[in-house]
């Protein structure tokens, strides 16, 4: 044993270590039965550890999922229903201030999603790397792009706006590629951690912004999965009548309505190369753990945020109550604790991660007038890992009122409500693990309506006890409340109905000095440069009305700029 691994045995607290992903599908691992991925890393994890295999998100987007990690709390507490911001913010106590104030160091690397951006939340040191930042001098990853010779590059990663959901190879080699950066960081904190702070515990959160769309992954790893290996979306053409209200307009918005199934699959198998770029990653980190000694004495959890549709039902992105979008994959390593090659089946959330580290820290988490208990449990509760009291239901919900909606989860029951239209779906998980017949449309058999009453009721306490009180009709109403269908992503311009894409932009870029973004890369040479080795589509195809219409240009490219003069 080092050194380092010998003084790390005499401590009381275990490290902790986060390795957090972004929109990553709870099957995007071949731990979780995927013969299609690689994933070597992930898949030692589990075989040392625990894969949870019904892990799910509290909500499935990006501010509020991170929110309820930090604070161990729903929406209805924090505040972050989707990716909003709170005013004024309710003062929680966080992860990363309760295990600092009991002496451990708290580090931040990554996709934070914090608003404002370099809220530290407790951390006591932060290397930013944000999808969209404001100020180059804000993010820690541009300015390493930039003392490397990339500073020129626009859209380091990926081109958002009109390619937003369209393959693309990342301009940065791996060797610069965020992915890599965030493996890179982390080595090297646990390497300086255990040179300089040997005898006092951390705990880092190391976050991706990976396989979060664009799928600018870099090669080998866009070239690492040929198309004709890639397992399809399912019912791509799903009827979009069958859908919830507030889905169906997803495919037009995407801006794939033109999509070819090689298209579809193409996109998948860049997906599939971020997420091995990102195992790859984790390898490094775990063999750095084995070399620095602390392998033995750190609590290593690898989750995400929210998964990603991907193309099922037709569909892409999170914000949706079905499985692609709300199980995230989740792994859990604990030497001792924690049951090497387990499966627990309890659903787990996010909002378990806080009591989970308090437990390893040995920390109580205090009692502060206008804050309720937390409401998940350690992971580390019963003998082997998992809840002391074994859960097989839990809630989903996303939004407020008018557009709030619900899934609740309950053995091998799925039963969504949305406030729009009142629309809900009731579907057998057993029979049909792809959610394809709700059994609440149509000619609805007795049972089924019996049910989903049930059901419905258990989640209206839910949200009595842990929501909003704008869901309900009236301050002493058990009803929740039913909105009109809003037509999503539409919007009327001159008169008629247009669809709305992607309109964000690397806003850092134009607030540069005037010498620095004279010699950035044009906006047309980035479109071009991402998309030079793609074959299943052009610019003609997409929607570039809309982009255009949203201030998007292709300056300093000419032929480019003449195809969007014509729209």
């Amino acid at each position: 044993m080092t050194q380092a691994g010998a003084q790390g045995a005499q401590r009381r607290q275990p490290n902790i270590l986060l390795l957090f992903v972004d929109q990553m599908r709870f099957d995007a691992m071949g731990c979780a039965g995927n013969t299609v991925v690689q994933t070597p890393s992930l898949d030692r994890l589990a075989r040392e550890g625990a894969l949870f295999t019904h892990g799910v998100t509290p909500t499935p987007v990006c501010i509020a999922a991170r929110q309820s990690l930090l604070t161990g709390h729903f929406s209805g507490v924090h505040g972050r229903y989707a990716n909003n911001v709170v005013t004024p913010e309710p003062q929680l106590p966080t992860a990363a201030q309760l295990l600092g104030s009991a002496g451990y160091v708290t580090h931040a690397i990554g996709k934070m999603h914090f608003r404002p951006p370099r809220r530290h939340y407790g951390f006591q040191r932060m290397e930013l790397m944000e999808e969209i930042p404001t100020h180059r001098e804000d993010d820690e990853y541009l300015l390493f792009l930039k003392r490397e010779g990339y500073g020129h590059v626009r859209q380091v990663h990926g081109v958002r706006n009109v390619l937003y959901h369209q393959p693309q190879v990342s301009v940065l080699p791996e060797s610069h590629h965020g992915s890599t950066w965030v493996a890179d960081r982390t080595v090297d904190f646990l390497a300086q951690h255990a040179r300089y702070y040997p005898q006092r515990p951390f705990f880092c959160w190391s976050s991706w912004i990976a396989p979060h769309l664009p799928w600018n992954a870099p090669e080998p790893f866009a070239s690492m999965y040929p198309v004709d290996s890639i397992d399809p979306p399912h019912h791509w053409d799903q009827p979009v009548e069958t859908l919830a209200p507030g889905v169906r307009r997803n495919k037009q918005t995407a801006d794939l309505a033109f999509a070819s199934m090689e298209h579809l699959k193409r996109i998948k198998a860049l997906y599939y190369g971020n997420v091995s770029l990102v195992d790859k990653g984790v390898g490094r980190i775990l063999r750095a753990l084995d070399a620095l000694g602390m392998a033995e004495d750190t609590l290593v959890v690898f989750s995400s945020d929210h998964g990603e549709m991907m193309g099922d039902h037709g569909l892409m992105q999170k914000s949706k109550p079905y499985d692609a979008s709300l199980r995230v994959p989740f792994l859990v390593r604990l030497p001792g604790r924690v049951a090497a090659g387990s499966r627990p089946v309890d659903r787990v959330s996010l909002t378990d991660l806080l009591p989970t580290f308090l437990d390893v820290a040995g920390v109580e988490y205090p009692a502060q007038p206008g804050v309720p208990p937390l409401p998940g449990e350690s992971l580390l509760g019963r003998e082997g890992g998992g809840p002391a009291t074994p859960r097989d239901e839990f809630v989903v919900a996303e939004g407020i009122a008018p557009n709030r909606w619900w899934c609740l989860m309950r053995g091998t029951w799925k039963y969504n409500y949305s406030m729009q239209g009142g629309w809900e779906e009731l579907f057998n998980m057993e029979a049909d693990p792809q959610e394809m017949h709700n059994l609440l449309l149509g000619d609805v058999a007795p049972d089924a309506r019996s049910t989903a009453d049930g059901l419905r009721e258990w989640l209206v306490a839910w949200e009595r006890a842990h929501g909003f009180a704008s869901s309900f009709a009236g301050a002493d109403s058990d009803v929740l409340v039913v909105t009109p269908v809003r037509e999503e992503g539409v919007e009327q311009i001159g008169g008629k109905q247009v669809l709305r894409t992607n309109a964000q932009f690397p806003t850092w870029v134009e607030n540069l000095p005037p010498d620095e973004k004279a010699r950035m890369e044009s906006w047309g040479d980035s479109v071009a440069n991402a998309m030079r080795h793609e074959w299943t589509y052009t610019l003609r195809d997409l929607n570039l009305e809309a982009y255009k219409r949203g201030g998007g240009t292709f300056d300093g490219n000419d032929e480019l700029q003449r195809l969007l003069d014509e729209v």
